[in-house]
């Protein structure tokens, strides 16, 4: 009998302390939904293809830059001109591994374009592309370890016109 009230005493004590190390959402204190320490939330090393994957989905990347994510060589329709009046000409790039797409492009160079809408020469990308500011580590570096997975296509996409950040101009140049 006073066996029994041990192992009760004892199973007791481990579900409490069970409760109390892990959050409502079941992850212990120290590790946040995805996995990731949290004091480090920031954790790309454990940045998934298949996360990566979900993220595209959930984030519409294909929306504008195709299933395969190769981009267009047509502009988007329906993209309002500058309040100016300029004529916005939107391309979404192809973001496939080959080095018409993000083939020359740092890990970390695609995820400050992610989050923060500056590509790979330091240059804003189109304000039309959304940029996901609050993306955590493990996100933004699933999502570039999905893109380096994908099949590389080689297309070569125009450059996109958005004044005053890209003009007619600067388009004609880059040719």
């Amino acid at each position: 009998m006073i066996w029994r009230r041990t192992v009760c005493a004892f199973a007791f004590a481990l579900a409490a302390t069970s409760a109390w190390a892990c959050g409502e959402d079941g992850t212990s204190d120290d590790k946040t939904a995805d996995g990731c320490p949290k004091d480090n939330p920031e954790c790309k090393e454990l940045a998934t293809v298949e996360a990566g994957a979900q993220a595209v989905v959930k984030r519409r990347c294909v929306d504008c830059h195709g299933q395969d994510m190769s981009g267009s060589t047509t502009a988007l329709p329906g993209i309002a001109n500058t309040i100016q009046g300029d004529v916005v000409e939107l391309y979404p790039p192809n973001l496939t591994p080959d080095d018409t797409g993000i083939g020359k492009w740092t890990d970390d160079a695609l995820a400050l374009a992610i989050r923060t809408g500056i590509d790979e020469e330091s240059q804003a990308l189109c304000p039309q592309m959304k940029h996901f500011s609050q993306m955590t580590d493990f996100e933004v570096y699933s999502i570039v370890k999905y893109l380096r997975d994908i099949p590389k296509v080689k297309k070569q996409v125009p450059r996109s016109v958005c004044p005053p950040t890209k003009t007619k101009e600067q388009q004609s140049l880059s040719r």
